[in-house]
């Protein structure tokens, strides 16, 4: 099953997804709660889960299994991983077939047929129904919160402290007949993880006491855990953090990056990009990157934000200090391959302070012309 896509997050920035498949849905239920036992009066069964003939029990098409040669490209690879993932056939001959497909995509970030990527935003709209039965349900002081099982082909998986048969039998008749939805039980509530979460993101500062910074905390719906992730270099970090929140045993999961990069002070590139004679580019299609095995931890950039070169050749990079490899990229239109380093340079960032550069590109290139 995929980890989630979308947690709540203190103090950094996280990716964005119009895709909710993965994910935990928080908050489903909107409306007052409902008394543990009290009448059910307002859940009126669906109609087509009335009338509607017993569901199909034809096992679904099987996804063949198999062993991964070593030497397996790294696409194919993050494709079979993906695929997998998603509850999508991922036998290798499949995979080769699609990417040599010319209709497939790159949605997701490898190829997929279209039909398969429409499967994979439908799931979207599955939680929907169960959301609004939900509502009218209550019992918030036992639900667990909800997600999507993609590895099971999209199911809506509702969770519950107490015993799910009992709730099974309350809201499956309330929706759509043949509706993918499992109940399943779990340790805590997900408005006990929720006020975990909460109190956490309220004291986070003296983690520096421990050389450690927190970088997100959310709740990981499907894993039933608040989800703490630092950067630290410190190999105690993660349980003198669990120690100091003293929350019940296993509800609190700690992911260090093992770096410290996060405590890291930062620096900045300044200078020019300039064609092999030493002219100015003009307009052009350039990004700045960085990094190379060889760099240690710390990266260049802000998160999401796309650093281009000016029809100067003037740049401005924030990065990490200590060795850095400045890249230069030529932009391809997406959806193609991978935007290809043109130039590059290596840098030693000051803490505080600039490094000014000059990178000249090939004799030849067109910096305006696009692949």
């Amino acid at each position: 099953m995929a980890g989630p896509i979308r947690k709540a997050v203190v103090g950094m920035a996280v990716l964005s997804a119009t895709l909710l498949i993965g994910c935990s849905v928080a908050d489903p239920l909107a409306s007052g709660d409902v008394a543990l036992g009290s009448p059910i009066a307002t859940l009126t069964p669906s109609p087509a889960a009335v009338a509607a003939e017993p569901c199909p029990t034809s096992a679904p098409t099987p996804i063949p299994e198999v062993s991964w040669p070593p030497s397996l490209d790294d696409e194919t690879r993050e494709a079979a991983r993906l695929r997998t993932a998603y509850g999508l056939r991922h036998d290798l001959a499949w995979i080769r077939q699609v990417a040599a497909d010319p209709t497939s995509v790159l949605d997701f970030g490898v190829p997929m047929l279209p039909a398969e990527t429409a499967s994979l935003f439908a799931r979207n709209d599955l939680p929907d129904p169960v959301r609004r039965v939900l509502d009218a349900y209550g019992h918030t002081d036992e639900f667990g919160g909800l997600y999507i099982d993609n590895a099971q082909g999209g199911v809506v998986v509702v969770l519950w402290t107490t015993d799910p048969a009992v709730h099974d039998a309350a809201i499956r008749p309330m929706l759509p007949a043949c509706h993918p939805v499992e109940f399943r039980q779990v340790r805590w509530s997900e408005r006990e993880l929720r006020g975990w979460q909460d109190r956490i993101s309220a004291d986070m500062d003296w983690m520096t006491d421990i050389a450690a910074k927190l970088t997100g905390v959310g709740v990981d719906t499907s894993d039933n855990v608040v989800a703490i992730d630092i950067s630290s270099a410190n190999p105690d970090a993660a349980d003198l953090i669990v120690a100091h929140y003293a929350a019940p045993d296993g509800m609190i999961r700690v992911i260090s990056d093992g770096t410290g990069a996060h405590l890291l002070p930062s620096g900045t590139v300044v200078g020019h990009v300039l064609m092999a004679d030493g002219r100015p580019p003009g307009m052009n299609d350039l990004m700045l990157d960085a990094g190379s095995p060889d760099d240690p931890p710390g990266w260049c950039g802000g998160g999401d934000i796309g650093y281009g070169i000016g029809e100067d050749g003037g740049i401005e990079f924030p990065c990490k200090v200590g060795r850095r490899t400045i890249l230069v990229r030529d932009w391809v239109p997406d959806g193609h391959a991978e935007h290809p380093v043109v130039a590059s340079l290596v840098v030693d960032v000051p803490a505080g302070g600039e490094v000014e550069v000059e990178i000249r590109l090939p004799k030849g290139f067109d910096p305006g012309a696009t692949p």
